[in-house]
């Protein structure tokens, strides 16, 4: 495994960046961005849970009274993270939902995307800290953020649309999008937990969304 060391001079940059999940860079110029894209790489390298806020020191070259100057600990920092992540998650979903193609056509779209990206190392950190965050202060601001995610909106739209084109029948939108987020993140903790291989992986996400849209019933 690479040290932190190694992996700062691999991925952090003379240039501060901030890492897409797409595993892509946008040029940031703030310090907060410098100081996550560090804590990112250690968190690639030994985990959530293994990384301390010095090793975050050593990573991004600052001292810890800076660090601490711009977040208030780990916690806040990965938050700052997830918070970037979302905002890209959401926009994919956007593109996604509001494409061409008929409703069936646009999820299963999507599902495709997420069993790609379901290998990422940064998905595994995120299903790493929500397990193990037990501070109630930061269990609040991770509510919060959720909360104010677009997520729900992007599906219930998606779900509306569907119904007005007839393609489902009239049922609860807002708690349809509910259903098709706790979908998709049940299958990324099962993965996450249980890591099946990839093809039963996929067939069990193929019949989620069969079920989503058929049920289980004869007819």
């Amino acid at each position: 495994m690479l040290t932190i060391k190694k992996i700062h001079r691999k991925i952090v940059p003379d240039r501060p960046v901030c890492f897409s999940r797409g595993g892509g860079f946008m040029e940031k110029d703030s310090k907060k961005d410098l100081i996550a894209d560090a804590a990112l790489a250690c968190f690639l390298s030994t985990g959530y849970g293994g990384t301390s806020v010095d090793d975050i020191v050593k990573a991004s070259g600052m001292s810890k009274g800076g660090i601490y100057w711009h977040f208030k600990s780990k916690e806040e920092i990965f938050l700052y993270l997830l918070k970037k992540w979302m905002n890209e998650s959401e926009r994919t979903i956007q593109a996604q939902l509001s494409g061409n193609g008929s409703a069936v056509e646009k999820l299963s779209g999507l599902k495709e995307q997420f069993l790609e990206r379901i290998n990422e190392p940064v998905s595994a950190i995120i299903y790493e800290f929500n397990l193990q965050a037990k501070d109630e202060a930061v269990l609040k601001k991770l509510r919060a953020l959720l909360n104010d995610s677009k997520r729900k909106a992007i599906f219930k739209d998606y779900i509306l649309l569907a119904i007005r084109k007839g393609e489902f029948r009239p049922l609860d939108a807002e708690a349809a999008a509910d259903v098709l987020i706790s979908i998709f993140e049940g299958l990324g903790l099962q993965w996450f937990i249980q890591k099946k291989d990839k093809k039963t992986f996929e067939r069990t996400a193929n019949l989620a969304l069969d079920i989503f849209f058929n049920g289980v019933l004869t007819k």
